[in-house]
């Protein structure tokens, strides 16, 4: 850590520095306040769009209910949920806040982990502006990975830095079984979370602790094989998963047939990410740009890189802790920018990284500026500093609606959405009350669809790859779907311009075609961005058949 100045007048480093670290109690007890604060004011009682919250509820669901081992995305996070679920079924309220309770410790253990080993002006201003952020204040309410993520990962610093401290020579096993534990469960939250393995061993043959490297990788090793080899005893499962990732080396997820992405198309997608995640989406989140700004700015993107290159430079010189966070940003973000196709363009991905992110472009800064005699370049580190404080604060306060707050805590959990996404969701309650318990409905977004239908399974079309009607009808006959509902679910989130997502339109409209009577209107909600429920009617399709048969 960067000590103060021995010399009688302290430059502007040495003052907030000194003031910080006496008054750090103060200052850490706001930070969390500030955050407690902007989580209850921003706190969203609703599932997401996207989906995947609402899928991670579902999996939680069927690992209680059915055994079901939770593939495909992390299980870890859903069998975490299960345990609220076994206590008290879904309910939203009680999921959420544990994503809440998560983060706030994690903002704790932040200032744990690092306290003594960095500058506290450094630490206090990242958690100053992080816990302002409504980006990342977002996920407090949110059921989705990156809570458990993040407070899994950071205790994997923590026990670095021991381990780092420790020139006894000894090997302490615990550490090292705890940090193996800790990365094989990051990596079963997050498949990314194999990086922080990598983050590790990297760091400690950097400094050429060689058995410490092997050690950890040894025990990793044989804990993910001795889970691996339960989850095949218990699930019957196959030992190895490829689940989601096999599509990431695919030049489109949901097109395969534009086949596998080349050297050249990876070197893209970073060059594409890197612009995307920093100039847009980092900037954002630090409220440097402004909320509704979406382009990229390549030279926003280059400088972001060579504050980050200056810390690790530094880093590398003076502080072994701060060139850990540079290696794990490193090996994490490189991953994600090498991997992921760009049209996910989902900030949520950089989330557990947004703190270390943040921390080492101050670092990089601090150090360019601390070193410099010209006091213009001291105010101006604090001076940044302040304005993305006051920017993701104000960014936090422009986005509360205690109107939607006060009516989801109420009950009236449509409050908040779109018109498309009311009367969806709306449909998809009629049927969990209305119809039998053993009819089946195939929907675009069926995880959804249950948590508002209060449990019932649906069946669900993501794509199709097939225009045979006769095909596409048979597959609901074998699944044995009774309706089907249509929405008029945007494409567009933010504005009614009559595009939709039409995977459910066009999988009618083909069987229509051919049998024009199958699909029987049944129940309507909505006038604008209606939600229609069709009835599925079989027979139609046997009766036309028949009469083509006789009238050849």
């Amino acid at each position: 850590m960067a000590k103060p100045s021995n010399q009688p007048n302290f430059n502007l480093f040495d003052k907030v520095e000194n003031w910080s670290q006496k008054h750090q109690f103060v200052i850490i007890g706001t930070i969390l306040g500030v955050f407690t604060l902007f989580s209850l004011l921003l706190f969203n009682l609703r599932v997401s769009e996207g989906g995947d919250d609402s899928t991670y509820i579902i999996r939680a669901v069927n690992f209680i209910n059915d055994g079901s081992y939770p593939s495909f995305q992390g299980p870890l996070y859903p069998m975490f949920l299960s345990l609220f679920v076994a206590l008290s079924g879904i309910k939203l309220g009680l999921l959420k806040v544990t994503s809440f309770v998560l983060m706030l410790i994690s903002l704790w253990l932040i200032y744990r982990s690092f306290k003594d080993k960095i500058a506290y002006t450094l630490l206090f201003a990242t958690l100053l502006i992080i816990s302002a952020s409504s980006y990342f204040i977002y996920f407090t309410s949110q059921t989705y990975s990156e809570a458990l993520f993040l407070l899994l990962q950071i205790p994997v610093f923590a026990i670095v830095f021991q381990l780092h401290d420790d020139e006894s020579g000894q090997t302490n096993w615990k550490r090292v079984l705890v940090l193996s534990a800790l990365i094989l469960a990051s990596y079963l939250t997050r498949t990314i979370g194999l990086g922080t393995l990598i983050a590790v061993v990297l760091f400690f043959l950097i400094n050429k602790r060689y058995k410490d490297a092997g050690l950890i990788t040894g025990s990793f090793i044989l804990m993910l094989g001795l889970f691996l080899i339960l989850k095949s005893a218990i699930w019957e499962t196959s030992i190895i998963d490829s689940g989601q990732a096999t599509t990431l080396i695919y030049k489109h997820p949901y097109q395969l047939d534009k086949g596998k992405e080349t050297i050249g198309g990876f070197i893209t997608r970073f060059i594409d990410n890197s612009n995307l995640y920093l100039s847009k989406h980092f900037l954002k989140m630090t409220g440097l740009r402004a909320m509704t700004k979406n382009s990229t700015i390549g030279l926003l993107t280059i400088l972001l890189y060579g504050l980050f290159a200056l810390g690790t430079f530094k880093a590398f010189k003076n502080n072994k802790y701060m060139l850990f966070v540079a290696i794990y940003l490193v090996i994490m973000l490189g991953i994600t920018f090498v991997v992921l196709q760009k049209l996910w363009d989902q900030y949520r991905l950089i989330i557990p990284f947004f703190p270390f992110m943040v921390l080492i472009v101050l670092y990089g800064l601090w150090e360019f500026c601390r070193t410099q005699k010209s006091k213009l370049l001291h105010y101006l580190f604090f001076g940044l500093v302040a304005i993305s404080i006051v920017s993701t604060s104000a960014q936090s306060f422009s986005k509360i609606d205690l109107l939607t707050l006060r009516k989801n805590l109420k009950g009236d959990l449509y409050e908040g959405y779109t018109d498309d996404w009311k009367n969806y969701l709306s449909m998809a309650e009629y049927t969990g009350e209305k119809l039998p318990g053993n009819t089946m409905v195939a929907v675009r977004k069926p995880n959804m669809a249950r948590i508002y239908a209060n449990g019932k399974k649906f069946y669900g079309i993501y794509r199709f790859d097939t225009d045979d009607p006769d095909q596409l009808l048979q597959r609901l006959k074998d699944r044995k779907v009774t309706h089907v509902i249509m929405a008029s679910l945007r494409k567009n989130p933010l504005v009614n311009n009559g595009q939709t997502i039409n995977t459910i339109q066009r999988y009618l409209y083909i069987i229509s075609k051919k049998y024009p009577t199958v699909f029987k209107l049944q129940h309507q909600i909505g006038k604008v961005e209606p939600a229609y429920l069709f009835r599925v009617d079989y027979s139609a399709a046997v009766t036309k058949e028949t009469t083509n048969q006789e009238t050849n």
